[in-house]
């Protein structure tokens, strides 16, 4: 017996994406969601007039019983937070579950660490677990967030601090690339409309290709190059400039502050 679930934050764009998810895939009925809002209203939800909505914490956990915290973490703990032995699902990046464990000394706590593609079903969610979960918080956990994506269970919280820095990061690498390929296509005289489409081709259309096979990604790289071409031309010049150090070092940045918010009260 799960409960209700719910969801601090369920109007946020991560916390609405898995709300409207569980819905849209009959994984929870309306009846049994319950999302906190302050503001008393939630457009996002209208086509499932069943949810119910709350103003506060105390409601929240009065009404459900596993939570989903999808917060900032600067918003964290919220006023009224005393969560008592339950599961919590924490999406938020800068809490440790050492902090998570000392404000909810009972619950059982869930670190996981969604991406953008949340919103579209396509996020990558690893997650940690403290302590022993049991079985029944572990398949909840599970089918919580296969709404969203794919899910995998890590054995370390450090993992999550490299996880949030590399798939936590979302678009944003490929967005990088978009923008900077944009920018010199249309300094080379291409028009905007063409340049954009050209760009979505590569950056969105071509990364299809990759899908379940990452690890031949060197095979596809070497194969381009192979050709000597004006691809193999671009990939070269690329990596002369710098382009693999660019990004090693972006994500040591990244993950450095992820372990440096981590260590933050």
């Amino acid at each position: 017996m799960t409960g209700r679930i719910g969801i601090l934050g369920g109007t946020g764009w991560l916390g609405q994406a898995l709300g409207l998810a569980l819905l849209r895939g009959g994984i929870v009925a309306p009846g049994d969601l319950v999302i906190l809002n302050r503001s008393g209203a939630a457009p996002g939800y209208a086509d499932f007039p069943g949810v119910t909505l709350v103003r506060d914490m105390a409601a929240l956990q009065a009404q459900a019983g596993p939570l989903v915290l999808s917060v900032r973490p600067e918003d964290f703990p919220v006023p009224g937070f005393a969560p008592g032995a339950r599961l919590l699902i924490s999406f938020m990046a800068a809490i440790p579950m050492g902090r998570l464990q000392a404000l909810a000394p009972d619950a059982r706590i869930v670190r996981a660490m969604p991406n953008g593609g949340a919103s579209t079903g396509r996020s990558y969610s690893p997650w940690f677990a403290g302590g022993d979960l049991p079985a029944g918080d572990i398949a909840l956990t599970r089918r919580l967030l296969a709404a969203i994506g794919t899910e995998d269970r890590v054995d370390s919280e450090d993992h999550l601090d490299i996880l949030s820095a590399l798939s936590g990061s979302g678009p944003g690498y490929p967005a990088l690339m978009a923008q900077a390929m944009h920018a010199k296509a249309l300094a080379l005289g291409l028009p905007p409309a063409i340049a954009e489409r050209a760009v979505e081709a590569v950056v969105a259309g071509s990364a299809a290709g990759l899908a379940g096979g990452v690890p031949g990604a060197g095979e596809i790289v070497a194969a381009l190059k192979s050709y000597r071409g004006i691809t193999a031309a671009g990939l070269d010049a690329a990596e002369a400039a710098g382009f693999s150090r660019a990004l090693d070092a972006a994500l040591d940045a990244a993950v450095a502050t992820a372990r440096r918010l981590g260590r933050e009260d």
